[in-house]
């Protein structure tokens, strides 16, 4: 039994873990602390790029916009965008792409600043998304010594996924996601997955979507106070394989 399986690999880890599994055709669905607020790390970027696109719904925005790339946009961690000569035209397809397949940070910062902080809370406030907030941008360590941070939920996690799949090119970009070690480490390279990763020290996530021959399946691995963070990677490792050997 796949929740029997899930429960003995979670047991094995050092942390809080939550887990949702959802079958899109049976509604079959796992929860386990479904309900437990997580740091989001960059999983908070689905909920970044559901804003964007339903800006671009309103005419707002549009996906082919450009923004001129500049020196002060920059910050470390993940991304390329930061190796870049300043003065590149990007589009916000590009931007947006970056953000989600390399969790590019300065594109994320880029997109908040447009979007604006306040608007993308606004979003998740009205889609009913009690856990989640963005209270600071990418790389933003005084903020975050202030007691500033991104926080979210399997249960919310769910909703943006969910409402993600409304969109094919959310989905597109999603699929191209080049981050691929944690849920698709150990299953068949043949299988897609629409997802996005997260980690900070003591954090590691991985969320999105297994399209399967004849069921596509949610998949939600969210954890906090690990005290290794190669444990985080194997559990998403061994529930991504145990998911797909029972759906297979």
């Amino acid at each position: 039994m796949l929740r029997k399986k899930i429960d003995d690999i979670i047991e094995g880890v050092d942390g809080d873990v939550g887990v949702i599994v959802k079958n899109l055709e049976t509604n079959e669905s796992i929860m386990i602390n479904e309900d437990t607020v997580f740091p989001a790390a960059s999983v908070i970027k689905l909920y970044i790029l559901w804003e964007l696109f339903e800006r671009i719904k309103k005419g707002e925005f549009t996906l082919e916009q450009e923004i001129l790339l500049k020196e002060s946009h920059k910050v470390g961690g993940f991304g390329v965008l930061k190796e870049l000569h300043e003065g590149i035209n990007l589009s916000l397809k590009d931007i947006a792409t970056l953000m989600i397949i390399l969790s590019d940070n300065t594109a994320t910062n880029i997109l908040i600043d447009l979007l604006g902080m306040d608007n993308i809370n606004q979003t998740i406030k009205n889609n009913k998304m009690k856990d989640t907030v963005l209270q600071r941008k990418m790389m933003d360590g005084e903020a975050k010594a202030k007691g500033f941070d991104n926080y979210t939920s399997p249960m919310d996690v769910l909703s943006i996924l969910e409402k993600s799949l409304q969109r094919e090119e959310i989905i597109d970009i999603m699929k191209r996601q080049q981050c691929n070690n944690k849920l698709p480490a150990l299953i068949d390279d043949s299988i897609v997955i629409a997802h996005k990763t997260g980690d900070l020290p003591a954090v590691e996530h991985d969320v999105g979507i297994m399209f399967m021959e004849n069921s596509s399946i949610i998949i939600i691995v969210l954890t906090k106070n690990l005290k290794e963070n190669i444990e985080g990677i194997k559990l998403n490792n061994n529930i991504g394989k145990a998911v797909y050997d029972y759906y297979k």
